[in-house]
């Protein structure tokens, strides 16, 4: 009798499993939307998740989810473009109840001669070193048309240490244009009374301006003590000394912060009456300051905005010039400034260990340029 009933209960429940079981509602599929291929030139950086997003009705937005399914067989080192070409770029998404979504579009790369053929749509180029092509060069293969130097541990300026505590000798032998970078080499020898030297650049005199963008592909050295900079300061100092004429930092990296770089503007009355505004960015794991990017501010008369790889990292719309208007001190035109100092202030005056040079510690630029804007 158990023998039948148990039978019978195998029966029923084989029967009961081969009824049809309603499926269960998943939603919609996850939708993109795109504003077309993408563009870029070998050694840009890109943005490889511009002008995309997908949306979800139940989810909402999951542009934020989107990830890339063949991003090893793009032509990418350190989030810069290597080879001219189209590709194909796959992208995917899935929504909180499983639906899967899926796109493609093009990346088209393209190669110049030169970093200096760029142009941007608004913008009129107005200044452009790629370290290719020079005439008026010294023994370094710097253009003495678009960059001087300045020498020395500051005393020649009245700011020994230059006004920071730096413990670096700027030499011009420190520098030079080598496969089309220029390089600029900190170093470990006793010259001037200082401990290290270095090399600083600097266009005074050569090339200056009010407003636009100012950009420099670069890659820096890590090490403690190291303070690798790219800013600007007034050509003609119009509202008095530092930092009642202002300052403009475009780049600061400290080297012991691999995935940190900042910017900053200083200004308000001379010293020690001076104040300043400073936003920093937080790189990608695998692409820090030790990779090339793209440092640029875009300055108007209204707000000054800093970006690395073209993303905005902060912008600065309130500052004061004391006895000058709005807005003064940042109206007049500045200069541009590339130098690798050592120790300072700006890191609580950490030196570096010696064995941090045995190996060369280079800054690496590949490109400078400033545009001005048309309209």
């Amino acid at each position: 009798m158990k023998k039948l009933l148990l039978m019978l209960m195998v029966v029923v429940i084989t029967l009961s499993a081969c009824e049809p079981q309603e499926e269960t509602d998943k939603g919609d599929t996850p939708v993109f939307e795109s504003t077309g291929d993408l563009s870029g030139l070998v050694n840009d950086s890109i943005n490889l998740f511009q002008g995309l997003t997908v949306t979800d009705t139940e989810d909402g937005d999951l542009t934020q989810d989107i990830s890339i399914t063949n991003l090893t067989e793009l032509p990418l080192s350190n989030a810069s473009l290597t080879t001219e070409g189209t590709f194909v770029v796959k992208y995917f998404v899935k929504d909180s109840d499983g639906n899967q979504a899926t796109f493609e579009r093009n990346l088209v790369v393209t190669e110049l001669a030169s970093m200096c053929d760029v142009e941007k749509e608004g913008y009129t180029l107005t200044f452009c070193d790629d370290f290719l092509d020079a005439t008026n060069t010294n023994a370094q293969g710097i253009d003495l048309d678009k960059w001087d130097y300045q020498e020395g541990n500051g005393a020649e300026y009245g700011i020994p240490g230059w006004g920071n505590s730096e413990k670096q000798y700027y030499r011009e032998e420190n520098s030079l244009v080598e496969d089309g970078f220029l390089v600029i080499e900190a170093k470990l020898e006793d010259f001037g009374g200082v401990p290290y030297t270095s090399s600083k650049l600097v266009t005074k005199d050569r090339f200056a301006q009010t407003y636009g963008r100012f950009e420099a592909r670069i890659k820096l050295p890590l090490g403690n003590g190291l303070w690798p900079a790219f800013w600007m300061m007034p050509e003609d100092n119009v509202y008095g000394g530092w930092a009642r004429s202002g300052e403009i930092d475009i780049m600061e990296a400290k080297g012991r912060l691999p995935y940190d770089a900042s910017g900053a503007i200083h200004y308000g009355g001379s010293w020690p009456n001076n104040v300043y505004q400073s936003g920093h960015h937080d790189l990608p794991q695998g692409e820090g300051i030790d990779t090339f990017h793209v440092y640029a501010v875009e300055w108007t008369s209204e707000s000054i905005s800093w970006y690395i790889d073209d993303t905005l990292v902060w912008t600065a719309t309130e500052w004061y010039s004391e006895g000058n208007e709005f807005p003064a001190p940042f109206n007049q035109d500045f200069f541009m400034i590339l130098n690798l100092a050592v120790g300072g202030h700006f890191d609580n005056h950490i030196l570096p260990p010696d064995s941090l040079f045995d190996e060369p510690v280079q800054m690496f630029i590949d490109y400078v340029r400033v545009y001005q804007y048309t309209d």
